[in-house]
This record gives structure tokens, sequence and C-alpha cells, in this order.
């Protein structure tokens, strides 16, 4: 402790005096906004003197990490020499962690010095005392584009730590194809232990992947982490059996390749079980034309589709009719569908009028525009897509 704290004084005679303080009963402080004690953050303007300031504290209490964090903050936005930035890093972790921020910077600092198992210590440990989950989360993904971390990483995930869902949960990261390089390593390397992976797990990095054409990632890792729900139609879910033995809050968060229902004023669209596979209904009262029901398909550009849907009824297939479908591609357009074969059996056949224009198009369908508002209701017991 001796040698600590004359270090601690060592460290402050370095840093010069000033007039200018805040105090409270806590200890001085210096009157900061959001961001001025954090490195990372550089789009902040702070008054010349807060520098000088902050060495006036520490003159008087060389043990302040929040002031001595903040100055550290301020002076790292400039050009901060090496021995000067050592002796900072090194005194702030002497101090312990008691200052957030301070730890935030750190595990920065780390990084910088490519020392991820220490990044890594550090934010597991903020994390779990609850502490800037959001900032520390975005720093943790960061960790990931480093090879060697990824093992370390799957070390504390393995261990199901508090701060599990919020990581897997929180996307704003995965926005370069760097990050989602980098979480794909990870997955592939949790699935190789032997780890499970939750829809929980998977939703934010799938969906991440899927809006950066990364669809058959998306599938190759979905499938993986569950081989019980792989198949080989074009359509994930064909008899919606999948959706309805989801649980209720699992439904309204689908998979990329599982299917989405919209419901809004004048329409409604639901998936209810029969028996050991589901039905979907829809009720529209024939206004615009709307979108009612979507799922990415694992078709492959340049495939010839043919769908063959199944109805409850003479009553539903002529309500099919006023209904339509589509092969979505972002960015290209849709491929339309028109009537195949005769109706066989309350099944209704249709063919694409050209081939696919992309990988994985999404299968859309939507209410056709009526001439006048007209009400239509069907109700579907499968939708099967093949090529030909």
């Amino acid at each position: 402790m001796i040698r600590y704290i004359a270090s601690f004084v060592l460290f402050a005679a370095l840093l010069g005096l000033t007039i200018f303080t805040f105090a409270d009963r806590r200890g001085e402080r210096i009157a900061a906004k959001p961001g001025w004690d954090l490195a990372g953050v550089t789009n902040v303007e702070i008054p010349p003197e807060t520098a000088e300031k902050a060495k006036a504290v520490l003159a008087r209490q060389p043990l302040n990490q929040p002031v001595l964090n903040l100055l550290f903050a301020i002076e790292a936005r400039g050009n901060l020499a090496p021995d000067r930035r050592k002796r900072f890093i090194q005194t702030l972790e002497e101090l312990g962690w008691r200052d957030t921020a301070a730890q935030q910077n750190l595990i920065i600092e780390t990084l910088r010095d490519a020392a991820p198992r220490e990044a890594v210590r550090r934010a597991d440990a903020l994390l779990r005392r609850e502490k800037l989950i959001p900032n520390v989360i975005t720093i943790l993904s960061r960790i990931e584009i480093y090879p060697e971390a990824a093992d370390l990483l799957i070390e504390r995930l393995s261990l199901r730590p508090p701060w599990r869902d919020s990581y897997f949960g929180f996307s704003g990261t995965l926005r370069s194809q760097d990050a989602l390089d980098a979480r794909i390593r990870l997955f592939d390397k949790m699935l190789a232990k032997g780890m499970t992976l939750t829809r929980s797990d998977l939703k934010a990095s799938l969906d991440a992947m899927v809006r950066a054409g990364m669809q058959g990632e998306a599938v190759r890792i979905a499938m993986a982490a569950n081989p019980a729900g792989a198949g080989q139609s074009a359509i994930y879910d064909p008899d919606f059996a999948k959706f309805v033995a989801l649980a209720p809050r699992d439904r309204d968060k689908p998979l990329p390749f599982e299917w989405t229902v919209i419901s809004r004023p004048g329409i409604s669209t639901m998936i209810v079980p029969r028996g050991k596979t589901g039905q979907l209904q829809i009720r529209w009262n024939g206004v615009g034309a709307p979108v009612v029901a979507n799922t990415m398909t694992m078709l492959k550009e340049g495939d010839m589709a043919r769908l063959d849907v199944g109805v409850d009824g003479v009553d539903a297939l002529t309500g099919l009719e006023s209904f339509t479908f589509g092969l979505a591609c972002r960015g290209k357009g849709a491929v339309s569908f028109e009537e195949g074969q005769p109706l066989k059996d309350n099944v209704a056949h249709f063919v694409a009028r050209e081939a696919a224009m992309c990988d994985y198009p999404e299968l859309v369908m939507y209410g056709r525009p009526q001439a006048a508002d007209r009400q239509a209701e069907t109700a579907i017991d499968a939708i099967r897509l093949s090529t030909s």
C-alpha cells in the first residue's frame, strides 16, 4: 500500500497544479458532460481549462480515480506520449475498479496493446455489475474480430453469464463485414464445441446476416444449431407445423426463414393449430394490396418455381382467388406467379412467370387489387414450393 501511495503522489506531481476545483462530500469532482471521460468518444468539445481543473484536484487527491480518468481521456484525444500513456494506465489499474468509465477506457487500451484476454476479463466484470451494458457490449463485440479472442469469449459465454442475452441480442455492432464474419466464426466455434445456441442467441445475428445479403450463412448456422429443424423443402415450414410449435413469445419474433404474418386494421392474419400442423387463416376487407404473410425460401437464382397451395374446402379455394404470390429480391423486384395445372383435391397450382432473380428470395403473399372493396377470407393448410 505504501508503494502504491508513493506512486500516486509521484504521478500527481507530474501533473502540475492550478486553482479551480469542484467539491462534494464524496471527494472532489470535475463538472463534466457525458462522454468527456471516455477516450473513445471523440465528437465532444471539452473546455481547455478542464484539464487544468483536473490537475488541481489530483494535486490534493492523488487517489481520485474519476478525475484521473477524466484527465487521461482528455489527453488521450491528443498526441499523448507513449510513456505518459503508460503511466496513466498503470495508475488507473492500481486504483482498482471503483470508476466504471475508467474500466471502459482500460478495456480499449488493452485492445490497443493486443491483449484481448484482459479486455474480456474487464468487460465481463463490468457487465456482471450491470454497468454501461450497451457501451461495454459494443466494445466486447469488437473483440470478436481478434481471432484469438473468440475462444476467450466462448469461455465466458459457456458459463451463461447474466449478460449473455444482452450480448447476443444487441445487433448494433453487426454493421460491418468484419463484425459479421467474426460473429459467424464465433458461432461456428461454439457449435464445434457442442454448445447450445438458442433462438434468442441467434435472432439478432441472423437478421443482421440477412440484411447484409448473407442468407446462406444465416440458414447454415441456424440449421447447425437445430438439426431437427432442417428439411429438404424449398420452404422451411410448408405446413406451419414448426410455427405452431413455437412458444407464443417467439411467434412475434420469427427467424428469417420462418413465417411472418401481418395483421393491422382491415387485415387479420394468424396461424392456428390444426392437429399436428397449422393453418394460415386470413380475413381482409379488400382495400389496397397488402402483404399478409411472407417467408424466406431456399431457392437459388435461376430456379423456376412451382407453388402448390392446399386449402380447407371450396370456400377457402374461392377466397384464395383474392390473393396472389411473388418471389421478392431486394433491389431487383419480384417474380409473379400464374395459375398452373387444374385444381385437384383442394390444391391450387401456380408456376413462376420467370426464374428467381436471386438466391433465397422471399415468398410474399399479398392481396390482389380489387375493383371494389370486397371482403375476402381463406384458410390455407400448406404452401409447398418446388422447382421444375
